[in-house]
């Protein structure tokens, strides 16, 4: 591994000397895109040794959400988890994950827009940002995921890559407990809306997440001209018009305070688990 040398080559630049850091320009944002490399070391240098690395998802979400529900769903999660944790930044969000074998498509592929990568892609790409993440001297790097084929292949790599990692002292963290269908269908059955109406894709969870924070991602004509037994022709499933933009932050709000919870309670399995 070259870190030391790349941390100890990076220490022996005086720019941030000359280029004093204004608060003001690099002291909102949480995301490594928004941020010079100079803003980015001084934030790590100060403690911000911690990065979330989000993995969404582009694919078809029936005639009324947009294909790129997953990427903002995910984006507005790890930010939020981020600014909740406190001295933790955001990697650029992995935006075309797994969505089934590329040799014989189907399901989501079978829709115009869904874009897909192979297990063993998505996998080297993952290892390979955690990897550039290790290289600017994050030492915790956590992967959160929106996508459902996404959440045994993060575990691998975080598991793999800390065992890789570990003699600088990085580990990779796989966040379980952000995904988790179960708990969602519990909450909006809490609120009235019985499972078998829930649907599973592009269906109440789903339109309400996005509705919450990117309204101009549904499509509210097509959503009012609904056909139930077209629906999963289309692909879609459930009663989605029985979303909302309050069901959405409920959902959001429980998915954000689980993945809190389960960093800061020490819960994720570490190197070896």
């Amino acid at each position: 591994m070259c870190l030391r040398k790349i941390r100890a080559g990076l220490g022996l630049f005086l720019l941030i000397a000359i280029f004093p850091i204004s608060a003001q320009e690099s002291g909102r944002t949480v995301w490594l895109e928004d941020l010079t490399w100079i803003e980015l070391k001084t934030k790590i240098d100060s403690g911000f040794n911690a990065v979330i690395l989000p993995t969404g998802g582009l694919e078809q979400n029936g005639p009324y959400i947009t294909l790129g529900k997953h990427n903002h769903v995910v984006a507005y999660a790890a930010q939020e988890v981020a600014v909740e944790l406190g001295h933790t930044l955001v990697a650029p969000v992995l935006r075309v994950v797994p969505q089934g074998a590329m040799d014989k498509p189907s399901g989501n592929l079978l829709f115009p827009g869904t874009m897909s990568l192979r297990d063993e892609t998505f996998e080297r790409v993952l290892k390979d940002m955690v990897l550039s993440l290790a290289y600017a001297g994050f030492k915790r790097v956590y992967l959160l995921g929106d996508h459902g084929q996404s959440q045994p292949i993060q575990a691998q790599v975080a598991q793999s890559m800390s065992h890789l990692l570990q003699g600088a002292g990085v580990s990779v963290w796989h966040v379980q407990t952000y995904y988790q269908p179960d708990l969602e269908i519990e909450f909006l059955a809490r609120q009235g809306i019985a499972p078998k109406l829930q649907g599973e894709h592009a269906g109440v969870s789903d339109t309400a997440q996005i509705w919450a924070i990117h309204p101009a991602a549904v499509r509210q004509r097509a959503l009012a001209l609904r056909v139930v037994e077209h629906s999963v022709a289309l692909g879609a499933s459930g009663w989605p018009e029985l979303a909302s933009p309050e069901l959405g932050r409920g959902v959001l709000t429980l998915r954000i305070n689980a993945a809190v919870n389960e960093i800061r309670q020490g819960q994720i399995p570490g190197p070896g688990h």
